[in-house]
């Protein structure tokens, strides 16, 4: 491991290439080809107005034309015949034949009708013919538009996608170190990394961060959603099946491809927001005495400022760029300590005066996002397009631990009197940018690309001190970094055949290689070292106290990794129409790993209309996910605080690298591939044009998942590793693939548009998910751990993957606009789910009922510009059930954050005000794209 990215495998991959390519390529192939324009307007059929940001695409080509703000596009094909379609979410499709004469130009017009639904909406995911639409796919596929993101009023992306897909699921746990600052999330009960997301149809890189703490997800690295910033999101295309034998790795659970706006047109948007909620709390009166019940909250303030900007370059160029600015301020939902704080000594300490106000800290964290994304593409006479996206972002933010009180052991009392809160500060940074060029040869439409995509999280913890440096310990400290980056290249190459052995067949093969590099960096040395200073005073006077930085020890010198990894791969995609009504799509995969070999999945899907507006589909396919470098390499020392007997313990765990000497000590093994086989089977109904109805049942077996251990805190481990040299940690854990499970699920979709005309337009959507994961086989608990009386894979881990996710999510939208008006009503329905304890008896097991979450909003907009929305999220104020009394860490986290779908914020309010730059910059470029139609054949020509 640790190899160089030109290592053998990929010069094999690189001659590969090449030579595919030079086959392919003619003499002459880059020398210009006779052409000719095709120029038109796309309009709404009863009203005649422009639809703008439309898509007008030849059938089988990868590249098109978006209309500009007065519905105008123009297109430059080689000469001969072409199939023109033109889509929009909302409206059926326009198809149009047109005859393309070399140096003329040619008018074709498309007037589309509003359905309300999506289904007509060409897609570019789980297919790689370039006319597929939703409703003739063979797998099911969710179309989240811009339209659809901006009336939710939310601000982030992840919560986004959890309003509009029912499929996805998005916890929101507080008191999770880094997990409180990037947030997993989750597609059709499976785990963060079993998802694949794209962006532009590019992968994207995970995140560097490692989830360890009890919560879902735990395990796993993730793809920051929230990097990307929503308002540069054209549409979100959600694959719900299995595609690894398309896309390679992680694509068990499915794929999320993030389209990127290239729309020529400009807005500028503010939104500010706080949460209003009145749910139980404590408060204090002036001779500091706590008061329980129910508390007026005023917090979680969030204030964004975003911005787009595009414009169109040459015949079907563009650059887009979008920005987004967010501050949003902490959430508090702790209640007041009322224990005693201070050491039980006569006379009192004169250090601590028991204060009783709220000190601890449960809900979100304090956050500040700037992010930028740019997408652009720039056409060439000869046929050629270079195309390239990408983005930064950074976040600042600051989360916390556990209340340390005055009299605990792992308080300096010289220095914190009244105890402390200590505090999670993190820097988080996210870079990626993609370049590729497109063309066709010989009929061939072929796409080579390379990307690059970066990660970092450094860790700072402020208002802590380590303990065993006595009253020289700072109170700051650098905790060190996590950092991933990752350079993919990609040549893909598709063609469609009319009659290739008597059926229409679409035929794509391509080439993929993959570098990851994951590193881990020290902290500052204070915030790892084992200091010499014993307990100051106290009945523990004099024992050894705790090391390390309080809240997130410092990663060690023996922690830092800098490894990588080299993968190569090549798929072949075959879709054939055998009959009419019978579509067969079959698709192989293989690839090879540096670190752990070689994996081949295939997949085999078809579509079958017996009647027309009804389909019957379903796939079959094998698939895999490769252990992340992080999981294999992973090490650090984390405070975790465990239920035993009721009471919350502290307890310094350490992850040990799989590989090291620790852990081959607890009996880890090397990391294998998870490997998948997924069934799915559904319908398809469209009985009128305006009603679509899809249910599709799917099951996926995956055997030997790759989940982090159990938490071994025996005493005996304590002893075993001390005995081996291994001090300053109480308790234990590895890496390992401990577990094969089975997911069942059942997703319902259905979708109703009205148009009234004149009266306006009703959209109703309905989406319902339900799940269940089984854990079918736990791995024996090793020699090792047997010998200290420590299970491999425990109930309280066991539970997260079977209960600790919703089994079932229903959510209903329905959204009328007339005029300049739109009213949108959205209420979501999570399942219950339940949290085990370490304790077997179950005593402490608590499961937390249903809830209905409920939004609305309502905007309007002034003279075509300017807009303005007024809403609310959760307006009922819905909160998860209290936690059981011994859950509660002595009465101060009433909720369960850790187990909640939709957080334990309460209710939102928001105004967000839009001004819509559009027109103005359409007037700019009007000499160059507007369209003077001739009075007779249809003939148009540029002014």
């Amino acid at each position: 491991m640790g190899l160089h990215p030109f290592d053998k495998r990929s010069i094999v991959l690189v001659r590969a290439t090449a030579i595919a390519f030079a086959l392919l390529l003619p003499a002459g192939a880059i020398q210009s080809q006779a052409t000719g324009t095709v120029t038109g307007r796309v309009t709404e059929t009863e009203t005649g107005a422009p639809i703008s940001p439309a898509t007008v695409r030849p059938v089988g080509a990868q590249t098109g034309a978006t209309t500009r703000a007065d519905g105008s596009y123009r297109l430059v094909l080689p000469a001969g015949t072409h199939t023109l379609r033109a889509s929009f979410i909302g409206y059926g499709l326009g198809q149009e034949t047109v005859i393309v004469t070399a140096g003329e130009t040619v008018s074709r017009n498309f007037s589309l009708e509003r359905t309300g639904i999506a289904i007509d909406q060409v897609v570019v995911t789980g297919s790689r013919r370039t006319d597929r639409t939703v409703v003739d796919a063979p797998v099911p596929i969710d179309v989240l538009s811009s339209e659809d993101i901006q009336r939710t009023g939310l601000t982030e992306t992840s919560q986004i996608i959890q309003m509009l897909a029912p499929s996805f699921n998005f916890p929101r746990p507080s008191v999770n170190d880094g997990t409180d600052h990037v947030r997993p999330g989750t597609l059709r009960g499976l785990g963060p990394d079993q998802v694949l997301v794209l962006v532009n149809g590019k992968r994207r890189h995970n995140t560097a961060l490692v989830h360890v703490n009890q919560s879902v997800g735990r395990g796993s690295t993730s793809v920051d959603f929230n990097a990307i910033p929503a308002n540069a999101i054209d549409r979100i295309e959600v694959l719900r099946d299995g595609a690894a034998a398309q896309y390679g790795s992680d694509a068990i659970a499915g794929v999320m491809n993030i389209i990127l706006k290239s729309a020529p047109e400009a807005s500028v948007s503010t939104t500010i927001g706080q949460r209003f909620s009145n749910t139980y709390g404590s408060t204090t009166d002036a001779s500091n005495q706590v008061s329980f019940g129910k508390r007026d909250f005023r917090d979680g303030r969030v204030f964004q400022l975003d911005g787009n900007f595009g414009m169109a370059l040459r015949e079907t160029g563009y650059v887009h760029v979008s920005a987004e600015l967010r501050d949003r301020d902490r959430t508090n939902r702790a209640r007041a300590d009322v224990s005693n704080q201070c050491l039980v000594v006569t006379p009192p300490d004169p250090r601590c005066s028991n204060p009783r106000h709220i000190q601890s800290w449960q809900g979100d964290a304090e956050t500040q996002d700037r992010l930028g994304f740019v997408s652009a593409a720039l056409p060439f006479a000869n046929g050629l397009s270079l195309y390239g996206f990408g983005g930064i972002s950074s976040r600042e933010g600051v989360a916390a631990g556990f209340w340390r009180r005055s009299l605990d052991n792992r308080t300096v009392r010289d220095i914190y009197g009244n105890g402390f809160l200590p505090l999670i500060a993190s820097d988080i940074f996210d870079g990626s940018g993609a370049v590729g060029v497109k063309g066709s040869v010989r009929g061939w439409s072929w796409d080579l690309s390379g990307i690059y995509g970066t990660n970092s999280f450094e860790f700072s913890v402020d208002s802590s001190v380590n303990t065993s440096l006595g009253t020289a310990s700072p109170t700051s400290f650098y905790a060190g970094a996590q950092r991933f980056n990752q350079i993919t290249t990609n040549l893909d190459l598709v063609r469609a055949f009319d009659r290739l052995g008597f059926f229409p067949t679409s035929v794509a093969f391509g080439f993929e290689t993959r570098r990851d590099n994951y590193k881990l960096e020290r902290g500052d040395p204070a915030s790892y070292q084992e200091g010499t200073v014993r307990i100051l005073d106290g009945p523990s006077a004099g024992q050894p106290a705790a090391p390390f930085a309080q809240v997130f020890p410092g990663f060690r010198p023996v922690d830092e990794a800098d490894r990588s990894r080299t993968n190569v791969g090549g798929y072949v995609d075959v879709e054939a129409n055998l009959l009419p009504q019978l579509l067969v799509a079959v698709a192989g995969r293989a690839e090879n790993y540096s670190d752990f070999g070689s994996t081949v999945d295939g997949k085999i899907a078809t579509r079958y209309e017996p009647i027309s507006g009804f389909s019957i589909r379903g796939a079959a396919q094998t698939g895999f996910r490769a252990p992340s470098l992080s999981q294999s390499f992973f090490s650090a020392v984390s405070t975790n605080f465990i239920n035993v007997g009721g009471v919350n313990t502290p307890f310094e765990i350490r992850t040990f690298a799989v590989g090291s000497p620790g852990a081959t000590l607890l009996g880890a093994r090397e990391l294998e591939a998870e490997e998948s086989v997924n069934f799915s089977a559904g319908i398809a109904a469209r009985p009128f044009a305006n009603l679509s109805l899809t249910a599709d049942y799917y099951r996926v077996n995956i055997d030997n998942r790759i989940v982090l251990s159990g938490n071994f805190i025996d005493p005996s481990v304590r002893t075993l590793l001390e005995n081996n040299g291994i001090m300053g940690v109480s308790g234990a854990r590895y890496f390992t693939n401990a577990i094969d499970t089975r997911t069942n699920g059942i997703d319902v979709v259905m979708q109703y548009g009205l148009n009234m005309g004149q009266r306006g337009l009703l959209r109703f959507t309905a989406g319902h998910n339900q799940n269940k994961t089984k854990v079918t086989r736990v791995a024996a608990t090793p020699p090792q751990l047997a010998a200290v009386s420590t299970a491999l894979f425990d109930r309280v881990q066991r539970a997260l993957f079977e209960v600790g996710q919703p089994r079932n999510t229903t959510s209903l939208t329905a959204n009328y606009s007339w005029r300049a008006l739109s009213f949108n009503a959205h209420t979501q329905r999570f399942g219950k789910v339940t949290e085990f304890a370490p304790a077997v008896t179950g005593a402490q097991d608590q499961t937390f009922g249903a809830k209905w979450v409920t939004d609305l909003a309502l905007s309007v907009k002034f003279f075509d510009r300017l807009g303005l929305t007024v809403g609310g999220n959760n307006i009922t104020d819905q909160y998860p059930d209290t936690a059981i009394t011994p859950n509660q860490t002595r009465g101060i986290y009433l909720y369960d954050a850790s187990s909640s779908t939709w957080g334990v914020n309460g209710a939102y309010y928001y105004v967000k005000a839009s001004y819509d730059l559009g027109t103005l910059l359409s007037r700019q470029r009007r000499r160059e794209f507007a369209i003077a139609p001739e009075s007779a054949g249809g003939r148009s020509k540029l002014r």
